[in-house]
């Protein structure tokens, strides 16, 4: 059983939005076709992946160091999404660099209008109460789909491009290549920069598939969902372990 903590706290202000497990059915079907609630949450459009991340930084020297990471993300039929990613970091233990690394789960129920999040080094899990309204508005910035991420990317870009259809295995994504412009001088740069971002977001699925950044000034990261599966996923590896200590956190 879980221990559980209850209590109510007023934030005046919440800046990160962190995601509690209620469980899918494992064997339920796909019904009817995918579709945006008035909450915004996706329905009908179950799946789940393991993601893959790489980050090839750029040093000052010139040196490129590459860091890689692993995880999964899932959605049920009835919009509940689900995400496990890995992280890692180094600490100095002596004269000797030490290699740590923990999961991160997240969880985003807008059924249940709760937020769930934890990780693997502690035994503790946050659940975070929204109010309907709270719920939905941070339901959408979770479900953004490609038009509202070129949204936001076109502040920062001069050239916005359609790259058509590319298949992923069975999934079909349309690209989209936003890329702009640092001029010479601006960043301690001798010439022009140009920085590239490209996503692949498939319509069927409502996810971003693959998405990559190209910053000449940092590196190269890409962002990708594989060995995805259509149909309800199975929730359990996101289940916090039994002897977790649940902190319930009721927002205004």
């Amino acid at each position: 059983m879980l221990r559980i903590i209850r209590s109510t706290l007023v934030f005046a202000a919440l800046g990160v939005l962190p995601s509690v497990a209620i469980p899918a059915q494992p064997n339920a079907t796909l019904q009817g076709t995918p579709t945006i609630n008035a909450d915004d949450r996706v329905l009908n459009a179950p799946y789940s992946a393991q993601r893959r991340f790489t980050y090839d930084k750029k040093s000052a020297d010139g040196t490129i160091n590459r860091a890689e990471s692993g995880g999964s993300k899932a959605r049920d039929s009835q919009g509940r999404t689900y995400s496990a990613d890995e992280r890692h970091w180094t600490y100095l233990e002596g004269n000797k660099r030490v290699l740590k690394s923990e999961m991160l789960y997240r969880i985003h129920d807008p059924v249940a209008n709760t937020d769930t999040n934890w990780d693997s080094t502690s035994k503790e899990v946050k659940v975070i109460h929204w109010p309907q309204r709270a719920s939905a508005e941070d339901a959408s910035k979770a479900q953004c789909p490609v038009a509202c991420l070129e949204a936001m990317m076109s502040p920062l870009g001069d050239v916005v491009e359609k790259l058509g259809v590319k298949n992923f295995g069975s999934i079909v994504a349309e690209g989209t290549r936003n890329s702009y412009t640092v001029p010479a001088g601006q960043d301690h740069n001798d010439q022009p920069i140009v920085v590239v971002h490209e996503s692949w977001y498939s319509p069927e699925l409502k996810i971003v598939i693959l998405e990559t950044n190209d910053d000449p000034r940092s590196g190269k990261s890409r962002d990708e969902l594989v060995v995805i599966v259509r149909g309800e996923p199975d929730v359990r590896i996101y289940h916090p372990p039994g002897d977790s200590v649940v902190h319930d956190i009721h927002m205004p």
